[in-house]
């Protein structure tokens, strides 16, 4: 088997794909912790660390459709994360795997075209700063250029084999096909370029071929449409057959975009102007080329595949009745790069010399390219522009956190941030983080959380109140970090019940006692600020919980009445969500309670509740055998 590789391809090719991957690493692997990390990479690495804990799954992250997509990337993902947890290196596998791909799309050129064509090609693939982004994340899109560097290696050699292979390679090819689509939705598009691949070799496939090839593409989705096919009609529902927003004019661009690695430039009188007129006439000789190897009979196949693929995916983007976004198009990567490359082949079989211009060009394009993508680096590092806070920044916060809590030997960690819904970018990018660290997540612009345990408060600087409110009772840790290029800092503090100052943060509040049918106990509560029409008083709320995690969603009402009952402010909120509870968690529920302007003058009365969400059911305050005794607790306002 070795003497067959090396009589099909020479050491030099194998020299020179070694570098070229080489090189594509450079980009992809520098300075990882700049890397682009949001809330889709955070819920792919959530996923996967679980994955790794014998959490398994049948689908992957919900599509744009509404769909979930099969699980490949995730599963991928897992291998780098048995060895580590730290995303830098799970993200330096995606860019492993693409800098390979640059190499054996070098290869896979070499065969139909000579060196300065083919090593043109795999260099702008190294180098294209959209080529490199796309692999540096951790997003489904991010697998797709060396899943489709595999794709056309197997189509390649399904279309070019002796009639005594075809059937295997018949089922390979299927086989990765597959492969692309359980990464994602997107490479459907690539269906026709299947087809056209088996109408190649229809002559030379017998139905035991067909029937394997489709054996080996359908079985590997059964586990995931048995998972998903419940919640089929509800995504289609939900696409409502729109039509497609794309337009020729944007699909263009975009595939502009991925072809230069950079829109249009407003000037053509530079380097960069003449980068990209370069790469534009190139590509432009490099189409009529392709279409005249395509004419040619069985020795035009490969010809056909690649235009079928390049022309015929983004003609199906506009006819689709889905919003089109602008990553599907990576699915293009690597073979989008061989258009210019196919010009500098015209060039060279005029003449050697044009040829070596040629590829010239396309040197300075590269050049261009890798020069563009330090600018994107350091606008990332300065956050002057970019894709706002990158990966770095997550982790120091996550880890310091979980240094803390070794240190400090803490039972867990709370984070206290701007938000702690499932779109809170912060709350649930630190969330996936910490994933092998015992947290919850508390929405700390209204709550804050005493555990009945040692407990590091992870405090965002958005949410200064209740970092306030924690200052007298909790230990300052003196390891701030800054939390972005953007601005903002992370603020950790130590919480211990045993501290002699433990109680300093709740011993101004008034008494109060009442007990809820939830399991929680009210045990005090404060009004600051001036009580009177049209002034927002700030109000707390001291209780604890005596029971949880609760599968039932616990709201809190809070009325300010008058003493006939006249309602003159109301403020509804969830507080600290029951399926967070623990027994024994003490909470500081604060907020602005505004009063009518037209409200009649005090005193007043603040009457608190509870109730279950979406059912709107009032849970009542119980007695002490336990018998409902009210719907509420009436707490006189102190007037000021």
């Amino acid at each position: 088997m070795k003497q067959t590789l090396q009589r099909l391809i020479p050491k030099q090719d194998w020299a020179l794909a070694l570098v070229l991957s080489i090189l594509a690493a450079l980009p992809r692997l520098y300075r990882l912790d700049l890397a682009e990390f949001k809330l889709d990479e955070a819920n792919h690495y959530r996923m996967a660390y679980f994955l790794t804990r014998g959490a398994w799954r049948w689908v992957g992250s919900t599509s744009s459709v509404g769909l979930p997509k099969p699980p490949l990337f995730v599963y991928t993902l897992a291998l780098p994360m048995t060895l580590s947890r730290d995303p830098r290196v799970i993200t330096g596998f995606l860019g492993i795997l693409a800098a390979l791909a640059t190499g054996a799309f070098y290869l896979v050129l070499r065969r139909f075209m000579g060196k300065k064509a083919s090593f043109g090609a795999a260099l702008l693939f190294a180098l294209n700063p959209q080529a490199v982004l796309y692999a540096r994340k951790l997003f489904t899109a991010d697998l797709l250029p060396p899943l489709c560097t595999l794709f056309l290696i197997t189509g390649i050699a399904f279309i070019e084999s002796p009639r005594r292979r075809v059937g295997r390679l018949a089922m390979l090819t299927t086989f990765t096909f597959a492969l692309l689509v359980l990464t994602t939705f997107s490479p459907l598009i690539l269906l026709p370029t299947l087809v056209l691949l088996f109408l190649e070799r229809r002559r030379d496939l017998k139905p035991l071929h067909w029937f394997g090839a489709g054996a080996v593409f359908v079985l590997p989705f059964v586990p995931y449409l048995v998972a998903v096919t419940p919640r089929i009609p509800a995504a289609l529902a939900n696409a409502g057959g729109a039509p497609s927003s794309t337009s020729p004019s944007l699909l263009l661009n975009w595939t502009w975009g991925m072809l230069y690695g950079s829109p249009w430039p407003a000037s053509l009188s530079s380097v960069v102007g003449i980068a990209a007129l370069s790469l534009l006439v190139l590509s432009l000789l490099g189409l009529p080329f392709l279409l005249n190897e395509a004419r040619r009979k069985e020795r035009g196949r490969w010809a056909r595949f690649f235009l079928t693929w390049l022309c015929l995916s983004p003609l199906l983007m506009l006819i689709m009745q889905v919003e089109i976004h602008a990553h599907y198009l990576v699915l293009l990567y690597p073979l989008l790069l061989v258009l210019p490359a196919a010009g500098v082949e015209l060039a060279t079989r005029k003449a050697n010399a044009l040829g070596w211009a040629a590829l010239l060009l396309l040197g300075v394009t590269a050049i261009w390219q890798a020069q563009t993508w330090g600018y994107v680096l350091h606008a990332a590092a300065t956050g002057s522009q970019g894709y706002g806070t990158p990966l770095g920044y997550w982790w120091r916060a996550a880890e310091q956190a979980r240094e803390l809590a070794e240190q400090e030997d803490a039972a867990e960690v709370l984070l206290l941030m701007p938000g702690d819904r499932s779109w809170d970018a912060k709350a649930n990018i630190l969330d996936a983080l910490l994933s092998d660290t015992p947290h919850r997540l508390v929405d700390g612009h209204t709550t804050v959380v005493y555990p009945p345990h040692d407990t590091i408060l992870l405090i965002a600087s958005e949410v200064e109140t209740s970092a306030t409110l924690t200052f007298p009772c909790t230990q300052d840790l003196e390891s701030d970090l800054t939390a972005s290029p953007l601005g903002g800092t992370y603020h950790y503090r130590l919480w211990s019940p045993a501290h002699a100052g433990a109680s300093s943060c709740t011993q101004t509040l008034l008494p109060a006692t009442a007990q809820w049918a939830s399991g929680v106990r009210l045990l005090g509560y404060g009004v600051t600020g001036t009580v009177q029409p049209g002034a927002s008083p700030h109000v707390i709320l001291h209780w604890e919980t005596t029971q949880g995690p609760l599968d039932t969603d616990v709201h809190w009402f809070h009325h300010l009445e008058d003493q006939t009952g006249q309602r003159w402010g109301q403020f509804d909120a969830v507080g600290w969500p029951a399926a967070r509870w623990q027994p024994g968690d003490r909470v500081l529920l604060h907020f602005d309670l505004p009063i009518a302007p037209d409200a009649e003058p005090g005193p007043y009365i603040l009457r608190v509740g509870q109730y279950t969400y979406p059912g709107i059911e009032n849970i009542p305050v119980v007695d002490v055998a336990g018998n409902p005794a009210d719907y509420a607790v009436a707490l006189p306002v102190p007037t000021r």
